[in-house]
């Protein structure tokens, strides 16, 4: 497979070709993953590809982590690319000098990491795993990271795989983020085949032979959707507005519901600009919807979903986990009922994740992913038998470390 190459060091990194980088980069880590969890060498021409992605960013990085990412010849957008730079310097020392040089510099850059692993792999010490259910912001997207670049890297997805073929029956990558356009299916570095995706809450699923299913939606309110997804990229195509595609949450295209970010947790975009985004939005839905009998806009001061409204006639809109996972074990012919079962999940759409899977069946092991103490008490109360790690790197070195 040929991949387009990364700009070389001397040109100036824009946010079109960091886009590109990153987009390639899932490719990349793609294979090298699949080649090591085949027992093959990783071809050499993968390994200095991520190399030379690698150079790129670290060519681009102001000290702070912070990049100038020229969006056209007059806007410049200044970007934190400390996690994107990150995860490539670690892929490429993973593949040159192995696991235990990596885990060693991830001990030394991750608080806490060892007394995590040890403390959590008394947790996952647990064999037959009927189902490994894995929130993809806990393993791939660390707090404050963009959606869009939050690709997987490829010594996590070997950790992640290695365990999961030794452990676990089924493995399932679960988000409220879409699919693809971009979703979890451009974003994960595993093996095709290798998992089931469930995307927008388990509306649209793809099971581990590529069949797909998806839960019914209103076909009036799907059209309506159509056209207000419609205005929104191509609003964001403007160069005047392509920004907001590269902070927080992107542009979401979920299945039933849109989100698109106004602003991220390190406040990238200026607040007037933020605001004038909003009120775009609410023009685009009146434009559509001018009595908003069908959709409702939400603004928590980041994102903005554009989501339908429910009545008697359309049960079933207001979609959470807990439908969501009744829809999978339909598509996979399972029984949630029958455990053990391990999740790994993050923040509050985890909680939910992890409650509505303890209703089925309190045969369950969990992870839990994130810096936030109240959240990580709230896991242990609902789930006696959780392990925490305060960053997807944690997590995934505590998959490694359980991995046979």
């Amino acid at each position: 497979m040929k991949h387009r190459s990364p700009p070389s060091r001397e040109d100036t990194l824009s946010l079109d070709a960091f886009a590109a980088l990153m987009a390639d980069s899932a490719a990349l880590r793609r294979q090298a993953a699949t080649a090591i969890l085949a027992g093959r060498p990783v071809p050499a021409e993968t390994s200095a590809a991520l190399a030379q992605c690698r150079d790129v960013l670290d060519e681009a990085l102001d000290r702070d982590g912070l990049a100038a990412l020229p969006v056209d010849e007059d806007r410049v957008l200044r970007l934190d690319l400390s996690e994107e730079a990150g995860q490539f310097e670690n892929d490429v020392l993973y593949l040159e000098e192995g696991r235990e040089a990596l885990m060693k510099h991830l001990g030394r850059q991750r608080h806490g990491l060892r007394d995590a692993v040890r403390q959590g792999l008394r947790e996952l010490a647990v064999q037959g795993i009927e189902t490994l259910l894995c929130q993809t912001d806990a393993l791939l997207r660390a707090p404050g990271q963009r959606f869009v670049t939050a690709v997987q890297p490829a010594w996590n997805a070997v950790a992640l795989g290695r365990f999961a073929a030794a452990r676990a029956a089924r493995t399932v990558l679960w988000s409220a983020a879409p699919l693809s356009g971009p979703g979890i299916a451009d974003l994960h570095a595993l093996p095709r085949r290798a998992c089931v995706l469930a995307g927008s809450l388990g509306r649209p699923i793809v099971d581990a032979t590529g069949r797909e299913s998806a839960s019914p939606l209103s076909l009036a309110k799907a059209s309506l959707l159509e056209g207000i997804n419609a205005r929104l990229a191509m609003l964001l195509a403007d160069p005047d507005w392509r920004a907001f595609a590269y902070v927080g949450s992107g542009l979401q295209f979920r299945r039933g519901e849109t989100v698109i970010a106004r602003q991220d947790s390190r406040g990238s975009i200026d607040e007037d600009a933020s605001l004038a985004l909003l009120e775009h939005v609410h023009d685009i839905v009146d434009a559509v919807d001018p009595e908003r009998e069908h959709f409702r806009v939400e603004d928590d001061g980041c994102d903005v979903v554009v989501t339908p409204t429910a009545n008697a006639a359309d049960a079933g809109l207001e979609y959470a986990a807990r439908e969501g996972l009744r829809a999978l074990e339909l598509a996979l012919g399972a029984d949630f009922a029958k455990g053990p079962h391990l999740v790994c999940c993050t923040g509050q759409d985890g909680l939910e994740l992890l409650e509505a899977l303890l209703e089925k069946t309190r045969d369950v092991r969990c992870l839990f992913v994130g810096d936030r103490e109240d959240l990580g008490r709230k896991a242990r109360e609902l789930c006696p038998h959780t392990a925490l790690a305060a960053h997807p790197d944690i997590a995934a070195a505590l998959f490694s470390a359980a991995a046979p």
